[in-house]
Order: C-alpha cells, then structure tokens, then sequence
C-alpha cells in the first residue's frame, strides 16, 4: 500500500503543469493551478543517530537527503482548495535500518466571505522504515474559523484531530499510538508593517494506546483506564523586524496533567530566531531556544513508556544557517545545529549535534 501510494504520487508529478479560468462576464472566475515546490539534495552528519541519552552510547552517521513536491491549488469566488504532496527520503550510510521514506499528502479546502475565513485542513503522514521508530502513519483533521475585521486585530479558532499508528506490532511499540483532540484559540495584533504580537492559547487531551500505572504504596500495577495527558499551554509570540533583522520570539508554557503516575510536568520555553541579510544574495538564519521541564514526582523507571508529550527532532536549541543565492534557481545552504528532545527513560533527554549541507532548486 505504501509503495502504491508513493509510486501514485511520483505518477502524478508528470501531469502537465498549467490552468484555465473560466471568464464569463459578470461571473466569477475558476482558476486552477499545477506547482513543482523546489527539490532539494543535502548532506547531513548526525552524532546522535539512535538518540540515547547517554553520551557513550551515541552512535555517528552521515545522511544523504533528498526532498520533492508539487502543489495544486484551486479557487472559484469565495471558495478556495489546495493538494499538496510532499516526497522526502533519508539513506543513511552505515545503519542502513534507519533509512526511511516520508510521503506527506495534504488537503484544504477554504470559504472566505468577506472577513471570513473557514476552514478544513486534511494530512496524510506516512514514514516508513525498517526502523520501529521511524515507521508509522498520522492522520490530521483540523476544522478552523479565522476573523480579521476592520482594523489591527486577527480572531482564530481551531479544533484538531491528531492519530498516530506504528506498524510495528510488538506490544511496546504499539503502546506508543496515540490519539490527540486539541482546540485552540488566537488573537494577533498588527502594530504596523515591522511589528505584531499574537497570543495563543490551547488545551490538548492525548489518549495512548496503554493502560494508565499507578503507585500502590511502591508497588507499580496497570489500572482498567488508558493513559490519558491533559496539557494547557500558552504561548506569546512577536514578530518585529528591528535593526534590519526579522525576529520571532517565543515565550511558552505549558502544564500536563496524566493520570499515570510521575508524568505531570511544567515545560517552559524561550526562543528567538532571526534573519540577516548582510549583502544581496546570502542571508543567516539564527535561532537560539531554553528549554525547562519539571515533573512532579520523579518519573517510573520503565524505558517502554513515552513520558508525557515527547518533542521530536524539530526542537532545536541553537541553530545557525547560511543561504547563498547562487542564481535565479538554485540556492545552497550550510548549517549547524544542536537539538534536545525527551527521551524514553526517565529524568533523561538527548542531544543531536548535526552539520548539513543542502542545494536546493527552483521550479
């Protein structure tokens, strides 16, 4: 089915690019539209392959990447729709179990009366991998309602549907599925063209796929409930550009309450990424990011059970990249970045430092 679905996609990448619109006078207009997104070649080193906490245990590699897609896009009046699709492949060198494919479908499907946005949001996520970790399939429904009245301010609602399924059958890796339901809410305000604060709130209840541990005066026994985490979060973000840098910043807190013991935690974050574009045609992407975890209790020693809402390798915590222009077409980039995630045994988490080169082209 995977294999199917992949050769379908790369089937359709060969249709013919273009558009028509349907011009009656007093009418509105259809257009469609057929996209390549860029493809893009790298490499990339990797300290820190399997992701284990303990410094003697990292194992090195070296990446070879590629990356595709192509977009349609479609609009008729108020009513608007995108399909996406989105090839990404990753071989590694030496631990050839970790090579993994990434097929990444995506639907929208939008009505915009006047100030109004309503939306529905569709994604297909399948990675696939010898690899346990690397080989499962997510599944994302969003419905969502945006209102930008009149003058600075921007009003968003969002409900969110999040199921991820392991193909791999042994038990504890099928403990990790899980099923998010999340809503959110957001006001954004535009102080002018260089400066504009958004804050965001939002609740998530996750259900995993395992039956909840409780302490029974120190002994540790599953209960007849699956392990559910509720996690509130807020997060304030401003976006300036100053001192001819474009900035985000990031200040994040977040509470998870589960019903399985030592998993209640606080998660406190700051970030800060910036671009510079010190001559025409190279420009630096920086980001630096804090990241604070305090649980409750000290977690149960069982390296099975994923602790709480594990970030995965998007958490970096210093990054810097460089982005040459190298003509109308293609751009290369170099960079360097450390990354922090939670790992599976208690009190623990893992560092990835990782070197990638990349050239990417234009459609």
């Amino acid at each position: 089915m995977k294999k199917f679905l992949i050769l379908l996609a790369v089937f359709a990448m060969f249709i013919p690019i273009g558009g028509w619109a349907q011009d009656s006078s007093g009418y509105p207009v259809v257009n469609w539209e057929l996209t390549l997104n860029p493809a893009s070649a790298g490499f990339r080193f990797d300290d820190n392959v399997y992701r284990t906490p303990l410094d003697s245990g990292r194992l090195a590699d070296g990446i070879v990447s590629g990356d595709w897609g192509c977009v349609a896009t479609a609009s008729y009046d108020i009513f608007k729709a995108h399909l996406g699709y989105h090839l990404g492949d990753d071989q590694y060198l030496n631990y050839t179990e970790l090579n993994n494919a990434k097929n990444d479908i995506d639907l929208l499907f939008a009505l915009e009366p006047a100030e109004w946005n309503f939306y529905y949001k569709f994604n297909y996520f399948i990675r696939d991998s010898q690899y346990y970790d690397f080989n499962y399939f997510d599944v994302n429904n969003v419905l969502g309602v945006r209102w930008t009245p009149m003058g600075a301010y921007t009003y968003e609602v969002q409900y969110e549907n999040l199921t991820r399924q392991y193909f791999d059958m042994d038990p504890s890796v099928w403990s990790k599925n899980f099923v998010d339901q999340s809503g959110s809410l957001s006001v954004q305000r535009e102080i002018d063209d260089r400066f504009s604060l958004k804050l965001l709130g939002s609740y998530t209840n996750r259900e995993f796929n395992r039956y909840a541990v409780a302490d029974n005066g120190g002994a540790f026994s599953s209960v007849a409930n699956l392990q559910n985490d509720n996690t509130w979060k807020v997060l304030l973000n401003a976006h300036v550009y100053f001192a001819s840098i474009l900035q985000d910043i990031n200040v994040e807190g977040q509470r998870t309450d589960s019903n399985s013991y030592g998993f209640s935690n606080w998660v406190e974050s700051f970030s800060w990424a910036g671009v510079v574009r010190p001559m025409s045609g190279f420009y630096l992407q920086l980001f630096f990011r804090l990241y604070l975890k305090y649980y409750d209790q000290s977690p149960l020693n069982l390296p099975d059970l994923q602790l709480g809402f594990i970030d995965e390798d998007s958490q970096d915590l210093l990054a810097v990249k460089a982005n040459w222009d190298l003509d109308s077409n293609w751009v290369g980039s170099l960079g360097v970045s450390r990354i922090r995630s939670e790992s599976d045994q208690p009190n623990a988490y893992y560092i990835k430092d990782i070197i990638s080169a990349q050239m990417r082209r234009s459609f």
